[in-house]
């Protein structure tokens, strides 16, 4: 490794200003104690504060974050005003460690509003179904095979169902969960500003709209694939057919439909982000719900596309699975969904995808989805088991595939060829899976480029620093992660460098001191040269051979038939962020484990550091950002996009596809139609502000016949929303890490403690707050008027307390202050409380029982479910009895009362609404359960067996359960409950009105 110091100077006077803005009333301490921030801590925050300027253009009038904020740009995302599920995750990822430093988590809980708003397509409370046939949906029949293929020009592929989708074992868990399966997960691509045109068919109140492009087979690349609405009704594509004949071949017409795509790795990121912010103190049951609820969900990214049994297809013979057989515990590169849209839309679907790449597992995610200590462990059943057992494999797949070097290679796949073809003898498996060096696309290869090293790797080295901080240093699953990360950065660190710049030969190899081209091998000698103000990391890795098929992990095993050659010298911002956090973790996780950092992490802490100092002299008061070469923009004026002969349409632009400046196809590839070039597709593109200099660097430039740039590839400085949030929270992680940790930087009094509640009770209020980095005690403060003077009436440790000494009918009003051995913070904000006695409630022979699996209490139903108990010695006709349900409505708006299930008959339970006036505290309507003649009668010592309701308003708005009075949502057994009351032949004989 290379190491060097120099860095280009820069001034920090607009970073200091803003840190003192956004500090100074943030907390007090004791004069001459105060800590100075550091220089990350001061570039995290004017980075947050770049992002966050209107002027910088990063989001949209909706408040959604751009891909970038330039628009000329073709990569995943075919133009810079889109934006992707991955930069929503990033946002997440962002808001949490702004909320680390300044205790405001409102903007975390903003963001994720905005992503369940516009990226997650569900009735976010408007009324606007974005799944609206979902529950049409059969889980023994999920989806109707059609083959992948080698090349787009061999679509639409023919919806034969050659093989019988298997059995889909999660829709009845999630429904038995939440109460309709419509999934929680975000769509990857949404078109911002309706730049394509099709606009939001099913909530046309939002600009943004949904989409989607690659859809046929694993060379499709961006400069081959035609856009199109996720929300085809016809209006736009094919007369009659829309966009779905060029992906599938139906034998009769195909429907309107919607259907979505979520890309798994994102929001893993985002339950990696909660994950993070419940560690650094944020508490809100609401939205670590929500996340949880998204990663019960995002288990459908495990499961083969058609639920083939996993390794059932070496011989080219798949079986349908029957269950959890169909479970590969890795995140595969997608999910998706879909149903009919119209009067004749009664059908839906859903796959998962059969191929995982290394770059998209999320080890992170899986801990805290699974382990208690990492606190998100969804409401399903099953569903702390499978990321438990997720955890191992990913961990697993790592070690399978890390290289004699120690980069790690591609995947996996269950469907070979996306066909369930043969395996070819010699084959390498994992847990009956191929080996496959790029899994998913080919153009270009989909484990060359090094961001899928640092992006995937980097979530390793934060599992071994969350194991070592926790004390499990032996564990099989800390063992793995060790070894992974540990191998990882001792090669990485070979290739990379601060104020030096590798030498390298014209096709990107790097070069030793001989000027022999390093083709792999462990301690690679570079040759470099001293360039200050420089940082240098790898851009490509090239791959041979493949691994030993997988059997066991073993500390000492080798894959040296598995080589990596690593390539063409890069300076990605948003690459080196990850990278750097890699470092960053793993230096953290040796100092955790071994009580000061071991040779590698202390050069990994040194590099970490000096890079970001690097790095730094690139803000260009925009965002952290380097010019890129962009040889592959040639493809902007190709004819590749291909369309079979005889299919034209019209596209969200106005414009009729393919067009008629198009040429032949080529037999080769396997097709008979014509290409079209991007901008025949995409004609706006041309209206580009960038365009014009782009046209006239190809026309002057670019030498069609060599297919070289002649006079210099076209250069183009982007700041991508991602890579500006993977520098700002480098920065940050490192400063939380390192600096907080055993550096010389002195200890700083707590922040303020943030999201104080207080309730109510008889003769008491229970009073709860976040946590607070770095405090050891917490002060309650009361007073008897709003505003104070306070008075202390408790020193506590935890960020609980509840105080007995108030008098009823009284309110008191209260504030939290957090303190350690350096200071004392300034207040919590205020909260009050009015103590009330408690009326003793009715007891009678009948009792009611309560329970619910309905822990999210902000969605568009509630999902109570009771039983009666007879205690006495006497029958009770169930026809004399009727159950009260207190709550709120939170919006006045016509109702709809269900039963999905009850042992007396669901259609013996019938419920009428009534609207109380006036208004008591938690209720101001109840639900009145009642039972038809044909529910018979209670016998004595007997139970009505479960009764399951389900509450929604007829527009799906939302309800906000957390304050009603019938409601608990610990509760999630059946439990005698007074907050139920019950009522025989009119009279009060159990439980307590509100």
């Amino acid at each position: 490794m290379k190491l060097s110091l120099m860095k280009k100077p820069i001034s920090a006077m607009l970073a200091l200003v803003l840190l003192l803005s956004l500090t100074t009333s943030l907390f007090t301490v004791r004069p001459g104690t105060a800590k100075a921030a550091s220089a990350e801590e001061t570039r995290f925050l004017q980075l947050y504060a770049q992002l966050k300027d209107p002027a910088n253009g990063y989001y949209s009038a909706e408040g959604i974050p751009y891909h970038a904020v330039e628009t000329l740009m073709s990569e995943a995302p075919d133009y810079g005003h889109m934006t992707t599920s991955e930069a929503y995750s990033y946002w997440m990822w962002l808001e949490v460690l702004y909320g680390n430093y300044t205790g405001d988590w409102s903007k975390l809980e903003s963001a994720w509003d905005n992503m369940e708003k516009y990226i997650i397509p569900v009735n976010e409370g408007d009324g606007k179904q974005e799944q609206p046939t979902m529950s049409y949906y059969n889980p023994n029949s999920p989806a109707t095979y059609a083959a992948e293929h080698a090349q787009p020009d061999q679509y639409p592929s023919q919806l034969s169902g050659k093989y019988a989708a298997g059995k889909d074992p999660l829709d009845a868990e999630l429904k038995a969960s939440y109460g309709n399966n419509q999934t929680y997960l975000m769509h990857w691509l949404v078109d911002v500003d309706n730049w394509y045109g099709f606009g939001n068919l099913l909530n046309p109140t939002h600009t943004a709209a949904y989409v989607n492009t690659f859809q046929r087979g694993e060379q499709e690349s961006v400069w081959e694939a035609v856009p199109h609405p996720s929300q085809d009704d016809k209006t736009f594509g094919k007369t009659n057919e829309g966009f779905m004949s060029l992906f599938t071949k139906e034998t009769s017409t195909p429907s309107a439909q919607w259907r979505y795509t979520n890309a798994t790795d994102a929001d893993a990121r985002a339950v990696q982000a909660m994950y993070w912010a419940k560690e650094l103190g944020y508490n809100n049951s609401v939205y670590l719900n929500k996340a949880k609820k998204m990663g019960d969900y995002l288990r459908y990214g495990m499961y083969d596309k058609y639920f083939q049994q996993v390794g059932s297809a070496a011989d080219g013979t798949p079986a349908a699975g029957t269950g959890q057989d169909s479970n590969q515990y890795l995140l595969a590169w997608y999910t998706a969904w879909g149903g009919g849209l119209g009067s004749t839309g009664n059908w839906a679907w859903r796959i998962g995808a059969s191929h995982a790449h290394q770059g998209y597992q999320n080890v992170v995610a899986a801990y805290a989805l699974s382990n208690p200590d990492g606190g998100l462990i969804p409401t399903s059943a099953t569903a702390g088991e499978d990321w438990g057992k997720s955890l191992k494999r990913q961990l697993e797949f790592y070690n399978w595939l890390q290289s004699s070097e120690g980069a790690i290679a591609g995947g996996a796949t269950n469907s070979y060829n996306g066909s369930y073809a043969a395996y070819p003898a010699g084959t390498s498996t994992f847990y009956g899976m191929a080996y496959d060096d790029a899994p998913v696309y080919h153009d270009p290869p989909s484990n060359n480029w090094f961001g899928m090293q640092a992006w995937s790797v980097e979530r390793v080295a934060e599992l071994y620093y969350i194991l070592a901080a926790s004390g499990d240093t032996t564990s099989e699953n800390f063992q793995m992660a060790k070894k992974v990360i540990q191998k990882w950065v001792d090669w990485s660190t070979d290739y990379v460098f601060a104020g030096e710049r590798p030498v390298t030969d014209a096709e990107g190899y790097y070069l030793n001191s001989q000027g022999n081209r390093i083709l792999g091998g462990n301690n690679p000698d570079v040759a470099t040269v001293s360039a200050p103000g420089e940082f240098w990391i790898p851009g490509n890795v090239e791959w041979q051979g493949q691994p030993n098929t997988w059997t066991s992990f073993s500390p000492s095993s080798s894959n040296t038939n598995l080589k990596s050659i690593t390539k063409s010298p890069s300076q990605d911002t948003g690459v080196l962020g990850s990278y750097i956090k890699a470092l960053t973790f793993y230096a953290a996780g040796t100092e955790a484990e071994l009580g000061s950092y071991n040779t590698l992490g202390g050069e990994a802490q040194q590099l970490a550091k000096s890079l970001l100092d690097t790095a730094w002299g690139y803000n260009d008061g925009i965002g952290i950002a380097t010019t890129e070469q962009r040889g592959d923009y040639s493809r902007y004026f190709t004819k590749e996009v291909y369309f079979p002969s005889g299919w034209t349409g019209t596209f969200g632009q106005g414009n009729t596809i393919p067009g008629s400046s198009t040429v032949a196809s080529d037999p080769a590839k396997g097709g008979n139609g014509v290409y079209a070039s991007y901008t025949d597709i995409r004609p706006n593109i041309t209206n580009d502000p960038a365009w014009a200099s782009l046209l006239d660097k190809y026309n002057t430039s670019y030498n069609k016949v060599t297919k070289q740039w002649e006079d210099g590839a076209p250069e183009f400085t982007y700041h991508r929303f991602w890579s500006q949030v993977d520098m700002a929270t480098a920065y940050a992680e490192y400063d939380r890490l390192i600096n907080n940790s055993s550096g010389p930087v002195e200890p700083t009094a707590p922040k303020a403690p943030t999201k104080p509640t207080a309730v109510a009770g008889d003769s008491k209020v229970d009073l709860s707050w976040n946590n607070v980095s770095a405090a050891d005690s917490y002060t309650v403060k009361r007073a008897a008027a709003s505003g104070g003077p306070y008075t202390a009436v408790a020193t506590v440790t935890q960020a609980v307390y509840s105080d007995i000494s108030v008098v009823n009918g009284t309110t008191y009003y209260y504030v939290v202050s957090a303190s350690n051995s350096i200071g004392e913070s300034a207040n919590s904000p205020e909260v009050s409380a009015t103590p009330t006695s408690v009326p003793v409630p009715t007891v009678g022979d009948l009792v009611v029982q309560y329970r619910t699996n309905d822990t999210n209490p902000g969605d568009g139903q509630f999902r109570p479910q009771l039983r009666i108990v007879n205690n006495g010695t006497t029958a009770v006709a169930l026809s004399d009895v009727k159950l009260r349900y207190y709550y709120t409505i939170d919006g006045e708006k016509a109702q709809q009362f269900n039963v999905d299930y009850a042992t007396v008959g669901s259609s013996n339970v019938l419920g009428s609404f009534v609207k109380l006036t006036p208004a008591k505290t938690g209720a101001d309507y109840y639900v009145e359960v009642s039972f038809s003649s044909g529910a018979g009668t209670l016998a004595p010592g007997a139970n009505t067996g479960e009764i399951q309701l389900r509450i929604n308003k007829t527009d799906w708005s939302n309800y906000s359960e957390a304050d009603d009075y019938s409601y608990d949502p610990a509760t999630t057994s059946f439990t005698d409950w007074n907050r139920v009351p019950l009522y025989l032949n009119g009279t009060l004989a159990w439980g307590l009105e509100p």
